[in-house]
């Protein structure tokens, strides 16, 4: 579990983080230095200035470490960027102080308010140095349709843009434990899923799409992994064969999912698994799902309506159905829901492409809400 949790880590979040913690020793230590003047301890105002002055010291100290250390990057735009740091930094301190505020008002006490409001500025500060600071100028924002077909049917998956290599990473992992000798993907849209699963293990690809179809007959051709490439896998006649049959952001764009459903388990062996990442939660259900083709958005509910569609024709057993991703949920409430955001933005993924790695441990609780479901069934 902690082998894959820290395999998401890149060099730059390590990095960020040693930094981070010599940065509060330095912080500490300079304002340990000012409070030996007895100016800043006469009163309130004196104080403040003195934390303020230690607040500042360690800043400048700071950028040049994380410009250096952090972010690898050179002397160029030196003091363009030490502004925008000082910005961003300042607007996390806003940040950290509203949000210890909301939990002390709330009842919190202060040490837990201080814990949940330090940690939260440590991904606040790091998502707008990464995104906003120390960001190549080949990555600055753009917008992003995603991978669907010029057909317009909404049969292509709903993936995350392909340079959201941790995310991908992310979402692979969650399929990678249920994979064997002989697999199929549903729905692999232009194969960013299938280029990760097939490092290790053989898979066939099948997308109804004709223009995903072309993509991943040109992308895998040489991929000696991917055994084959289809279209439709209702046309598959091998029944009992598979170890795993998966998906990712495919079955809510299906009516009749549950006859994909069953079709694939006939296709599985005893003991396979049918792994289904799924979006969850239908009150975040959005003009932009309706646009993309959600036919739903998946909860509790789609679980038993499966178990009713299966129970006479297979034994199985629910080895995984959960939440995960609670902060892409609130992210999608707010952008796609309230602000009826039309479309995915890179600079959004790429933002939720840096968190990953700082709360991919959220996964390993019993979350009672995501932006997703995981939905494991074991033939038996």
């Amino acid at each position: 579990m902690l082998k894959r949790l820290f395999s998401l880590f890149e060099g730059r979040h390590y990095r960020y983080l040693i930094v981070g913690i010599l940065v509060f020793w330095i912080n500490a230590w300079i304002a340990k230095w000012i409070f030996t003047f007895p100016y800043f301890s006469e009163g309130f105002f004196q104080k403040n200035l003195g934390n303020l002055i230690a607040l500042e010291l360690a800043l400048i100290c700071s950028f040049p470490l994380h410009k250096y250390i952090t972010w690898l990057e050179g002397s160029e735009e030196f003091f363009k960027k030490l502004i925008q740091f000082h910005y961003y930094s300042f607007f996390g301190i806003v940040i950290r102080i509203f949000v210890f505020a909301f939990l002390i008002f709330l009842g919190f006490g202060w040490l837990v308010s201080s814990f949940f409001s330090i940690g939260f500025v440590i991904l606040v500060n790091f998502v707008s140095f990464d995104r906003f600071v120390f960001l190549p100028k080949e990555e600055s924002v753009t917008s992003n349709s995603l991978s669907y077909s010029s057909e317009g049917d909404g049969i292509g998956t709903l993936e995350t843009i392909e340079e959201a290599i941790t995310y991908n990473r992310w979402i692979a992992s969650k399929i990678l434990d249920y994979l064997g000798e002989k697999n199929l993907e549903i729905g692999a849209g232009t194969g960013t899923i299938a280029a990760i699963t097939s490092e290790v293990f053989p898979i066939d690809v099948f997308d109804l799409s004709k223009d995903n179809y072309n993509i991943l007959r040109k992308r895998f051709k040489d991929t000696k992994n991917i055994r084959n490439i289809g279209q439709d896998i209702l046309s598959i006649k091998s029944k009992n064969y598979y170890d795993c049959i998966y998906s990712s952001n495919v079955m809510e764009h299906i009516e009749d999912d549950t006859k994909i459903l069953s079709h694939s388990l006939s296709l599985l062996k005893k003991g396979g698994f049918f792994v289904a990442i799924v979006p969850a939660m239908p009150i975040l259900y959005s003009s932009f799902d309706k646009k993309i083709g959600h036919v739903r958005r998946y909860s509790y509910r789609d679980i038993k309506r499966w178990e009713k569609s299966t129970e006479s024709l297979y034994n199985i057993k629910w080895l995984q159905k959960k939440y995960f991703n609670p902060i892409g949920a609130i992210g999608w409430l707010i952008k796609m829901k309230l602000l009826n955001q039309k479309q995915i933005k890179k600079q959004d993924a790429m933002i939720m492409n840096s968190l990953i790695p700082f709360i991919a441990w959220l996964d390993y609780l019993p979350l009672p809400f995501g932006q997703s479901m995981l939905l494991v069934l074991k033939k038996i």
